[in-house]
């Protein structure tokens, strides 16, 4: 289970990452291409503010969501180890039992 979790948290942060570049790229290559074409002064005062909030909201998902993923996927691999065991070998044997003696 914490497996398929992390594996799916690795591909939302690169998914994330790599539909904000796509989108930030391209809601810039339209504006610049928009103002080479109309030569208008206006409208790069007009919609300036507004290109600002979209490309700052694609640089806020771009890198935040992969870096929450990251947190999220850091503290998963920290923690489950210590809930389940793959071997009971591995667990410690009380001082007091004698090993022959315990029932497999």
């Amino acid at each position: 289970m914490p497996d398929t979790i992390l594996a799916w948290l690795d591909g939302v942060g690169s998914t994330a990452f790599t539909l904000s570049a796509v989108a930030f790229v391209t809601l810039n290559v339209l504006a610049i291409a928009a103002v080479l074409m109309t030569r208008d002064q206006r409208i790069v005062n007009r919609f300036t503010p507004h290109f600002l909030a979209v490309n700052l909201l694609l640089l806020g998902t771009g890198l935040g969501v992969p870096l929450a993923a990251l947190a999220a996927r850091s503290v998963i691999s920290i923690v489950t180890p210590t809930f389940h065991h793959s071997d009971a070998a591995d667990l410690p044997l009380r001082p007091d039992v004698d090993p022959s003696q315990v029932n497999r």
